[in-house]
């Protein structure tokens, strides 16, 4: 029983030496969590913003370039706005020219990667790479749970119930959700 214990603290350790937390920078590779890995001087195209009005929310100009706007009121959705990179970049290149890691061990770590050009460019990578602000081929892309993202048809009859119970909707459309729901 001891030489089994001793064996499976050994193989324990040994694999916990081993092993690498993701993301991470090694080198001039950024790995990220997708398995997608970003190299200095790679190309990387842009691709679709995700705020309201199109630009992106995860790429934007450097937070230490002079060019990039601060709020004087605390509240950074404006400044975060005007910094953003413009819908019109969208599909194009941008050469990567130095890849950071920012945080600390208390509060967590963000991967940053700097683009080329003027103004420099900063991406939050994972979030970038999540809601497609970085176009990186399909089997990097990260993958959605629709199972859980998704009532199923039981759930969905148990909140048109309550619905109901509360008078919020009539027996008829109560039937007819169900109806539907359940295929008949």
């Amino acid at each position: 029983m001891k030489k089994l214990l001793l064996l499976f603290s050994i193989i324990s350790i040994s694999l916990s030496c081993f092993a690498q937390d993701l993301p991470m920078i090694k080198g001039d590779t950024l790995y990220t969590t997708s398995g997608y890995k970003i190299i200095k001087d790679q190309p990387l195209k842009i691709g679709v913003g995700t705020m309201t009005d199109g630009d992106f929310k995860y790429i934007r100009i450097n937070s230490a370039s002079l060019f990039n706007n601060y709020s004087l009121t605390g509240y950074q959705g404006l400044a975060n706005q005007a910094n953003a990179l413009q819908r019109s970049k969208s599909g194009m290149l941008m050469k990567v020219v130095k890849l950071q890691k920012r945080g600390s061990e208390k509060n967590g770590f963000v991967y940053y990667i700097l683009l080329s050009g003027f103004p420099r460019y900063e991406v939050d990578v994972e979030n970038a790479i999540k809601f497609g602000e970085i176009a990186v081929p399909d089997e990097f892309k990260p993958k959605t749970e629709t199972a859980s993202q998704t009532l199923s048809a039981a759930d969905e009859i148990k909140k048109f119930k309550a619905l109901l119970d509360a008078g919020a909707i009539t027996q008829d459309e109560y039937d007819a959700k169900k109806k539907k729901l359940l295929g008949l």
